[in-house]
């Protein structure tokens, strides 16, 4: 067995993922593994927002359309590509009851959260490897025309052309989807919109290259495959010709970020399981293939929970049978968003069978024994062993000791005796320095803060339609 050093500095470190190189193939250098975090990155969005699921890949096709109108280079419509894309990132974690119990209108203190998405975009952009350059683009993404919008109340010219084009591709990919209150409008009905919103949300000139699109029947509708091609295209004038493992890691460690944030229970949980599966891996004397699908794996392992409705992760009593459904679902939820990515393809094991159960009784599909892949054996007990001593809604945290004997107890019922021989055999520092990891705060609130704040700008902060 090797042995494992002590410290987070030492397990960050091995999770570094030098042998992320084993996923990455010809001159691509890590893009295209790269992309397909980015891809990741924008089914993460798309799960946590319910109803608006397409919204960000149907602003960048419209966006970049209008860019090339424009007469921006390849390069300024590549970053408005991304920019769409990463532009909402901020909603994740901040408005998820809105999402999933639409209303007609949103009331006062969402409206309040919502206004707070592009702070909070700009915030975790600039964490993005290669991407912070998109930084005021998604800031001013809600700037309107006549200085009303937010966060800062540009007004004009002051406004970066490319946040001018996402805003009124934003409005109009809104208006393009049904909402609780209204069914899509039409190519009539949006012409109109934009039309009475020049001068006021929109300049003239974004204005008139997206009305002489709409009247040419030229804008672009949305389509995954498409957009996905367009996704691996652009990223040739984004993404530097060698992206390192460290910044896929980083990329990594932010989707992973934004999995956890939708439950304010379970900041951390995501890298804190990663962390632990390599020193299991370690134990077992594992390859550093094996390793890199536990890293990225365990980071992803929960991507299928942003499916289940908050109220569901956040209830305190016992769940329902409906309301259960939606947890066991998660692992083919999860599994099913990495299968479509080709480059996150060898994650799905991990992902599917995450919660399986040694004796059979796990689901989803009721695997036993040694049917069930290792590295969803040792995802398991990792994960477990977290969800243990980590408060939930329902339940205090375990301290470490009574969760190792859970562990110890489950050996052979729950988790593979191998795997939970090798748990069970982690020194005491490996676990501190899981401890050690803690939520990542962007934001400047908290859920029982008031979300209301005077404006330091000259703008008014109105929500747009596609608020």
């Amino acid at each position: 067995m090797t042995t494992i050093g002590t410290g987070v500095s030492y397990l960050l470190g091995i999770c570094g993922l030098p042998w992320q190189h084993a996923q990455m193939t010809g001159t691509d250098s890590g893009r295209i593994f790269y992309a397909g975090l980015l891809e990741a990155l924008t089914e993460v969005m798309g799960s946590a927002k319910g109803y608006l699921r397409d919204h960000g890949p149907m602003v960048a096709m419209l966006s970049t359309q209008i860019g090339k109108e424009m007469g921006l280079s390849k390069a300024e419509r590549s970053e408005l590509f991304f920019a769409s894309v990463l532009a909402d990132m901020g909603m994740v974690g901040l408005a998820e009851d809105a999402w999933e119990n639409p209303v007609s209108e949103l009331p006062p203190d969402v409206r309040a959260r919502v206004a707070l998405h592009p702070e909070r975009s700009e915030e975790r952009v600039k964490q993005i490897p290669h991407l912070e350059v998109l930084a005021p683009l998604v800031r001013h993404h809600h700037e309107w025309w006549d200085g009303s919008g937010y966060p800062d109340g540009l007004a004009g010219s002051e406004i970066p052309i490319g946040a001018q084009i996402l805003r009124i591709s934003d409005t109009v990919a809104a208006l393009r989807q049904q909402r609780p209150h209204r069914p899509p409008l039409s190519s009539e009905e949006i012409i109109d919109v934009i039309e009475q919103s020049v001068g006021t949300e929109f300049g003239s000139e974004v204005a008139n290259t997206y009305l002489a699109l709409q009247r040419g029947g030229d804008v672009p509708g949305y389509e995954l495959s498409s957009f996905r091609h367009t996704l691996l295209r652009v990223a040739q004038h984004v993404l530097p010709d060698e992206v390192s493992p460290l910044s896929s890691d980083q990329l990594l460690g932010i989707v992973s970020n934004l999995i956890d944030a939708k439950d304010p229970c379970t900041g951390g949980h995501s890298r804190r399981v990663a962390v632990l599966a390599i020193a299991v891996a370690e134990q077992l004397g594992l390859d550093d293939r094996m390793k890199s699908t536990l890293w990225a794996g365990g980071c992803l392992h929960d991507l299928g929970k942003l499916a289940v409705p908050l109220r569901v992760l956040a209830k305190k009593g016992k769940l329902t049978e409906e309301e259960f459904a939606y947890i066991r679902a998660h692992p083919t939820d999860g599994a099913e968003i990495l299968e479509n990515i080709p480059t996150l393809r060898h994650l799905t094991t991990v992902a599917r069978y995450h919660h399986e159960r040694w004796d059979g009784s796990g689901y989803p599909e009721g695997l036993s024994g040694g049917r069930i892949p290792m590295v969803a054996q040792i995802t398991a007990v990792c994960d477990s062993y977290d969800a243990m001593t980590s408060r939930r809604a329902y339940r205090d945290a375990r301290v470490h000791p009574a969760a190792m004997a859970e562990v110890a107890r489950c050996s052979g019922a729950q988790f593979g005796p191998k795997v939970s021989e090798a748990f069970l055999a982690l020194p005491e520092e490996t676990f501190e320095a899981s401890r050690a990891i803690k939520p990542e705060r962007t934001e400047r609130y908290s859920r029982n803060e008031p979300f209301f704040k005077k404006p330091s700008h000259r703008g008014s902060g109105r929500l747009s339609r596609s608020g």
